[in-house]
Parts: C-alpha cells; structure tokens; sequence
C-alpha cells in the first residue's frame, strides 16, 4: 500500500513526487495539459499508462500526471480505482518528500498549524509542488 499524507492533496494537490528537473512552470503546465488531452483520449487505464516509458518525462512531469478542475492528480493511484494500484512498476508508490515525512512525526496541533501556514501562502498548485518536495515551505516553517 502506498504511503499517503494529507500534504499531498492541499492546495489543488502538489505534483512534487510526479518528476524531477523541472524546467519552468510554463513547461509544467504545458506537460500536464497535455497529458490531460491524452488522458480525454485513452481507451483504458493501462493504454494510458503504457503510452511511454516510465522515465520518459515531458519537462520533467510524468505522462501520468493530469488535471482536473484545478486540480493535480494520477488517474492510476490506488484512490481513483477501488485500491488497485496501477502505478506500480511504472512510478516509486513510496515515494514522500523530506516535507511529508517530517510531518507525518508531528503532533496534531503542529500539523494544522503548517497546514494553515501553507493555505496562507495562497500559492497556485505548481509553486507549493515545487516548494513542498525542495523543503522550502518546511524551511520557512520551522525557521
């Protein structure tokens, strides 16, 4: 089962674990548009996901990355499809950033307290991405 922290489904939800090397939010958006149009195109989930090699990023961003209403999210995540997890062997379903980790050891009080310093920011959802998985947002926090 992967692991899951409410910090992953904040603000329009955060994408940090979904690449690397991001280029530029132009490029992110534009990546994500795309997989998004590829996805209103797909016959089935596995057709999607198999589209590309796991590593082959667009700008960074996995092909498996869409948006819907504003927000970020994988339509092979375990939460989309009754438990069945159709990420696996295509993504790390373990992944958590330095952020999430952290969190996860404090107690409630701390947890909302960040979690109110992040709505705070009011920042859009590839920025707080951005800066949840480099640890910024942690920095700032417990600076």
């Amino acid at each position: 089962m992967p692991i899951i922290s409410p910090l992953c489904q904040l603000n329009g939800g955060c994408m940090g674990c979904c690449g690397h090397d991001f280029i530029s939010k132009e490029k992110i958006k534009e990546a994500i548009v795309l997989n998004t149009k590829e996805y209103s195109q797909i016959t089935s989930l596995d057709t999607f996901r198999d589209r590309a090699y796991p590593s082959d990023l667009r700008s960074g961003v996995c092909r498996n990355l869409i948006e819907e209403k504003g927000c970020f999210f994988c339509p092979l995540h375990p939460a989309r499809n009754s438990g069945k997890d159709l990420r696996e062997g295509h993504c790390n379903v373990n992944y958590l950033c330095k952020t999430a980790k952290e969190f996860a050891d404090w107690n409630e009080e701390t947890k909302n307290k960040f979690m109110e310093f992040i709505r705070s920011k009011g920042l859009d959802n590839i920025s707080y991405s951005i800066i949840m998985d480099n640890g910024e947002l942690l920095k700032e926090f417990k600076g």
